[in-house]
């Protein structure tokens, strides 16, 4: 048996997918349909950032004896409030954060793996509706090349969905729909059987 934990922000966590509750969900009912050797834990808490995942994904992948991690963050990172340099996590730490938690992953679990963060629709994240937050496609796209270079530079693979939703695919200008979940776990899918983590027939 092969266990899978998945860290992430609130779209990991699955929010606005009203149909089947995000896409690690869907995954986890593909996986227990297809696959009996794989069980998958999502870890992903709402507002999520590096610095929160830092802070417990070592003693919650313990504590189910993870084989295999995954994290997808970012977005939250790169945005900010009242100016663009106002980052909540700025550049550098986000980059020394993903170092770190990538050092660490790699002693509690054989495998270790990030997905990027989606594209956002910028008439509606200038700011948030739900409070005076900023997401722009620039900072995003900036914060994913950071951490597909970390990746590079430390053998982990790495899935980018940047680019993979429209519009139409976005519940509230930064949470995907069902539509968008569905799109997000078909690359994931995908992902994860070319790097071996799944056994699905």
């Amino acid at each position: 048996m092969s266990t899978i934990c998945i860290f992430g922000d609130s779209t990991a966590w699955g929010a606005w997918d009203k149909e089947k509750g995000g896409w690690v969900n869907r995954l986890w009912l593909f996986l227990a349909d297809k696959d009996y050797y794989t069980e998958l834990y999502n870890l992903s808490i709402s507002g999520g950032t590096t610095e929160t995942i830092m802070n417990r994904f070592e003693a919650e992948a313990k504590a189910r004896e993870a084989e295999v991690l995954i994290f997808q963050t970012g977005g939250n990172d790169a945005s900010y409030e009242h100016t663009p340099d106002n980052y909540l996590v700025p550049p550098e730490k986000f980059q020394a954060n993903l170092e770190e938690i990538i050092r660490r992953a790699q002693k509690i679990s054989r495998q270790v793996l990030f997905i990027g963060f989606k594209n956002v629709d910028e008439s509606r994240t200038k700011p948030v509706s739900w409070q005076d937050v900023y997401y722009t496609n620039q900072n995003i796209s900036r914060y994913n090349e950071i951490m597909k270079t970390v990746c590079a530079e430390s053998g982990i693979p790495f899935l980018e969905v940047f680019g993979a939703l429209t519009n139409e695919d976005l519940e509230d200008g930064v949470h995907p729909n069902a539509r968008g979940h569905e799109k997000i776990f078909e690359r994931v899918k995908t992902f994860l059987n070319e790097n071996g983590v799944t056994k699905t027939r």
